[in-house]
This record gives C-alpha cells, sequence and structure tokens, in this order.
C-alpha cells in the first residue's frame, strides 16, 4: 500500500522563513509532493502530530485542513486498493486533486486575503476580512465549511443581520465578497460546483435612497462663515471642491498631487474605475485651489488628507480622515438646517440632481459622472467633449 502523509516541506523556504505544507506520497519507490497551499514556521509544527502547534498562524484553519486531507487521503487509499489492487502513483494524485466539500470557506479566505495583502491589493483584503469577520460572528466559531454555506444558511443569516437592526445593502457587501470566494475556490479546482448556494440564493439590494440635497442648500453651504483653518473650514471646502468637480470622489481628492493641475485643467484617473477625467478649473474650482497649492511641489497632495508614506498607511489615513470628514459634514448641515445627512457622496449625488434639475441634457451628465454603463445614456456619451461638460458644470451653482 501507498505511504502517504502531510510533512512541512522544509528544502523549501519562503521569503519569510515559512516552509510549504505538502501530501507526500511514497508508490512504488516514486516520490511525490503536492502542495497543501499553506505554510507555516518550522516552530510552528509537531512533526509527531503531524498538526500545528497551539499558536500557529491560522491554527484553526490549517488545522481543519490537514484533518480534512488526512480523511481525502484515507478515502482515496481505500478505495484504490479495493477498486483497483494496481494503482499507480498517477491515480493517488488524481483522486487527491478532486474537489471536496470538507473544505474550510474560513480557511480559503484567509488564505485570498493574504494574497491580496501580498499584491498590495488592500483594499481587496479589507473587504473580504469584513466579510469574514461577520460570518465567523454569525456561525459562532472560527471554521466554516462551505459545504455549510447552503441556501438554508444564508437565509438565516440575512435574518439575523436585518434583526439587528442593520441594511439588507450593507449584509449583501459581505455576500458579494462569499460569493467571489466560491467562484475563485471552484476556479481553482478547490471545491466542488455543485456546492454553489447562489444559483438558488439571490443578492438582492434594496433601492437606495438619493443623496442629493438642493441648489438653495449647496448655497447655504458655500455661505456658511466658518474660522479659517479651523477643520469646519476644511471639510467644506473640500465638499465643494468635490461637488464642483463633478463630484470627484474622497479617495480621488486624497490622491489629488499638484502635477494633475495643468494647462488650466484638472487631469487625473478615477481610483475606481480607471477613466480618465479632464475638468476645466472654472471660477468656483480656482480660488479653493489657490488655498491648498501655495508653496507646494509638483509631486506634494494638495489636500491634507494622506500624512503617511507606506500603502497601508495611506489607506488608513484615507479611511480614517473620511470618517473625521463625515462628522464635520453632520455638523456643518445642521448649521445650515440641512435635514439630509450630509456625507462627502452627497456631493456626487448633488451634482448630477442639480444638473438635471438646471435642463443639463442627461447625455451630458452621465458623461461628466463617467456613467458608461447606463444604458439609456450610452448612445449620447460620444456626442460631447469636454467643452460640454465645462459649461454644464460652471452653470451648475
Amino acid at each position: 500500500m501507498a505511504r502517504v502523509k502531510i510533512i512541512l516541506y522544509k528544502s523549501k523556504t519562503y521569503s519569510d522563513g515559512r516552509h510549504p505544507l505538502m501530501i507526500q506520497i511514497i508508490h512504488n519507490r516514486k516520490i511525490k509532493r503536492i502542495s497543501l497551499n499553506r505554510e507555516l514556521f518550522l516552530e510552528e509544527w509537531d512533526k509527531e502530530s503531524g498538526l500545528p502547534k497551539k499558536g500557529a498562524t491560522n491554527y484553526n484553519s490549517i488545522t481543519t485542513k490537514v484533518i480534512d486531507m488526512r480523511a481525502k487521503i484515507d478515502k482515496v487509499l481505500t478505495e484504490l486498493e479495493r477498486e483497483k489492487p494496481d494503482y499507480l502513483m498517477e491515480d493517488i494524485v488524481a483522486l487527491l486533486a478532486k474537489p471536496s466539500v470538507h473544505i474550510s470557506c474560513t480557511g480559503y479566505i484567509d488564505k485570498l486575503i493574504d494574497r491580496f495583502n501580498t499584491a498590495k491589493r488592500y483594499g481587496n483584503a479589507r473587504s473580504y476580512q469584513c466579510a469574514l469577520n461577520g460570518l465567523r460572528s454569525f456561525a459562532g466559531k472560527e471554521d466554516v465549511l462551505f459545504s455549510e454555506i447552503d441556501y438554508k444558511f444564508l437565509n438565516l443569516w440575512k435574518e439575523h443581520h436585518l434583526g439587528n437592526g442593520y441594511s439588507i445593502n450593507g449584509h449583501n457587501v459581505y455576500l458579494r465578497a462569499i460569493r467571489a470566494a466560491f467562484n475563485r475556490a471552484i476556479s481553482e479546482e478547490v471545491i466542488s460546483a455543485n456546492i454553489y448556494p447562489f444559483n438558488k440564493y439571490r443578492i438582492i439590494n434594496d433601492r437606495t435612497k438619493k443623496r442629493a440635497i438642493s441648489k438653495e442648500e449647496m448655497k447655504k453651504i458655500v455661505n456658511l462663515e466658518l474660522i479659517e483653518g479651523t477643520d469646519l473650514w476644511h471639510s467644506r471646502n473640500m465638499f465643494l471642491f468635490s461637488f464642483f468637480t463633478i463630484g470627484m470622489s474622497w479617495v480621488d481628492m486624497a490622491h489629488l498631487k499638484l502635477a494633475n493641475v495643468m494647462g488650466g485643467r484638472i487631469r487625473y484617473k478615477r481610483a475606481k474605475t480607471g477613466k480618465e477625467y479632464n475638468i476645466r478649473i472654472n471660477e468656483k474650482i480656482e480660488p479653493i485651489l489657490e488655498l491648498y497649492t501655495n508653496n507646494k511641489q509638483q509631486n506634494s497632495h494638495i489636500f491634507p488628507i494622506i500624512k503617511r508614506e507606506s500603502d497601508m498607511d495611506i489607506i488608513l489615513d484615507i479611511k480614517n480622515n473620511l470618517k473625521n470628514h463625515n462628522q464635520r459634514l453632520r455638523k456643518i448641515g445642521k448649521l445650515v438646517g440641512i435635514s439630509e445627512h450630509l456625507t462627502s457622496y452627497v456631493a456626487r449625488h448633488s451634482w448630477a440632481s442639480i444638473a438635471n434639475f438646471s435642463g443639463i441634457h442627461i447625455g451630458v451628465i452621465s458623461q461628466g459622472l463617467g456613467h458608461n454603463d447606463i444604458k439609456t445614456t450610452q448612445t449620447y456619451l460620444a456626442n460631447f467633449d469636454f467643452s460640454d461638460i465645462d459649461e454644464a458644470n460652471a452653470s451648475i451653482l
């Protein structure tokens, strides 16, 4: 009978000092090793038990993976001994490669998060981490198998989420990450497509309330007297800058540099879509820019949002400052008597709404916002150049 076991393969060492976990097969004097896509430090591996030591990195998910794979190995060898006594090494490898339902979803997502962080795709990593935290919280345990997440499980999770007073749209953000993990695992042949639950369970959002204020309310914010240099003053400036630049997002404002300002225009790529924007600096944008660009170098950020340099610190600066910015916008809203919950995103919605009520063609509005996917306006997008959008933007307020 073949000898199959799980080992920590010390002959290979990754840059961080960890070693890969591998299935080692010895049969007919041949040796084959298959990666488990898990790594541990030497001191984290218990050779005697063939399991990670308590406190090892991702202890729960790796332990589950090893135990599941051991069970699969026993099943494969028993099946081959019974049905094909003269089996070859290739037969063992083929059966072990077959997707199993006994795979940890939480462990797989942990691995995805590691991959995203390594690739510096921190936004993706954060989205998966939030979904993972929500999944573990609802399940009440660290390890949840893919096979456990079925139609009933998803419905119970939704009811639990809504019962705690949260919105369905917020819950659906988690579900999209879980669904993406299922799709990846199926594509990578980690699990079988037979256990995919999203053929039956549909992710449906509630209609989002329009987040826009009127032209008159926007003018109240423009005319609000604030002490120069205060946090409220800065937030009002940045909110108006976003509005006057056709709803520039907070992330794009954070990354905006003096080098993006040239020839009387602001040129940048939107971080979310990669779409290029080219906005004329009109008489409403110029005074705000002057406040933040004096004595700055070409490579300097225009707005005081990003203060640090590492990728992770930049993400945290943007996130934390957005939270503070939105808190200050709520105060500004109360000062001018606006009942709408004022956030950074209201600027974008308001630009579109006010432009619409001002009689500006929906094709111009759509192209100005970069909404290339709006079917009702797609046929008009090519008919408008930057000058049409510039004129529309100048006439908004």
